[in-house]
């Protein structure tokens, strides 16, 4: 059984933990009740039951910043892409081609994406709502 096989179905109190993150405002610093998105990622993470994610604050919240960051982290090496997305992987997204934003897929409601930006906080968004959303760039990534 690998670390992935609790993904297969998510439990009521799962679904209770995930929905009480959903309003909470961002924090770029990621302190609690506030998220960043690599924070809400994690968080979700921890509520599938995967706590050994490190934690990330940039120092330098530019784009470009937040771009590099996420391309060159260790824990990237650490992840590959997949073609489909499944309950608990990464969500990476970018409005051209580096990927800035990260989040979580959930397959509850159809499908959707558990993120947090400095505009909504934490969300639970479709992907047509994300595509709408000028997130033109969206992969799929689990641990390897």
């Amino acid at each position: 059984m690998s670390d992935f096989d609790i993904f297969v179905g998510l439990s009521r109190g799962q679904v209770s933990r995930f929905s009480q993150l959903i309003g909470a405002p961002y924090d770029p610093e990621n302190r609690g009740p506030g998220f960043h998105c690599w924070g809400a990622f994690c968080a979700a993470q921890e509520i599938l039951g995967r706590c050994d994610l490190p934690e990330f604050v940039p120092e330098n919240v530019t784009l470009a910043a937040r771009g590099e960051a996420l391309a060159g982290h260790p824990e990237r090496d650490r992840w590959q892409e997949i073609s489909k997305p499944v309950t608990g992987c990464a969500v990476l997204m970018g409005r051209q081609k580096l990927s800035i934003h990260v989040g979580c897929y959930l397959d509850l409601d159809g499908g959707g994406v558990l993120h947090a930006t400095p505009q909504t906080g934490v969300a639970f968004d479709t992907f047509q709502r994300l595509r709408l959303a000028s997130w033109r760039c969206i992969t799929f990534h689990l641990p390897k």
